[in-house]
């Protein structure tokens, strides 16, 4: 499928990435992992780029380089999940419905962030297209036992477009996501931001000197701990308090001289 706001420059550079085997990818799941996160303007993506195509393979979805995602994540009416990210809680939680469009695969995901900083995924596949929580109750339950499936409706949904890369050599998955556009079904509303780059290291645990650590040192970008649910929280839900998510968008302002954000 076509994937709008993806640079022609961008695509070329994954020309000669070694592409991920089967073998490789079922080495490198990482689904209890510890995550770090950046954040660079999109024209510094091809140098980036450039720096990891020795280390790193790239995962292909029917046969294309760049895969589209769509999100909805789903939370109570008083924004529980989003307050305890916002507040940076332990443990929190968050479970969204996660479509792969170009495999045209759809998923519920929760996402548990540990005490000790780890990140734990649980995920089932549902029909794909697939946006309610019907018949979920007892896997919601066994990883989600915070809250009741009944008590979780619609939020905000996050669509972007995703590059994923596997360490050769390192237990690594690196995400590379562009194009970010949210919106609020309740209200009509929408935002995005589409010259940033959030990238994602995977690591059982965390080495800063990893190859693909080092190449974000050499392109200047910035570790920042950001979360699109809470990023298009702060645009879309203003009868939420977000002031302590202010700073972290004021230094992606500052980051990427992007006045959308």
């Amino acid at each position: 499928m076509s994937h709008p706001y993806v640079d022609s420059s961008i695509r070329a550079s994954l020309i000669g990435f070694p592409k991920a085997t089967m073998e490789l990818l079922q080495s490198r799941t990482l689904q209890k992992r510890i995550d770090t996160k950046f954040v660079l303007r999109q024209d510094r993506l091809s140098a980036l780029l450039h720096f990891l195509k020795t280390k790193y393979a790239i995962v292909l979805t029917e046969k294309q380089p760049i895969a589209a995602y769509k999100n909805l994540y789903f939370d109570t009416d008083n924004h529980l999940f989003l307050k305890t990210h916002h507040r940076d809680k332990r443990p929190r939680y968050k479970v969204r419905i996660r479509h792969h469009c170009d495999r045209r695969m759809s998923f519920v995901e929760i996402k548990k962030k540990s005490a000790s900083d780890r990140t734990i995924k649980k995920r089932q596949e549902v029909p794909f297209l697939k946006e309610n929580l019907q018949g979920l109750l007892l896997f919601i339950k066994e990883h989600c036992p915070v809250i009741s499936s009944e008590a979780l409706r619609p939020s905000l949904r996050t669509d972007f477009n995703r590059i994923t890369l596997v360490g050769l050599d390192v237990c690594e998955r690196i995400t590379i996501d562009t194009g970010l556009q949210c919106s609020n079904d309740d209200n009509n509303t929408s935002w995005e931001w589409l010259n940033g780059v959030i990238v994602e290291i995977k690591q059982e645990h965390f080495k800063p000197r990893a190859p693909a650590m080092l190449a974000l040192r050499n392109v200047k970008a910035t570790a920042l701990s950001i979360s699109k649910y809470c990023t298009a929280a702060s645009h879309l839900l203003p009868d939420v308090n977000m002031k302590l998510y202010r700073p972290k968008m004021r230094a992606l302002r500052r980051l990427i001289h992007d006045r959308a954000l």
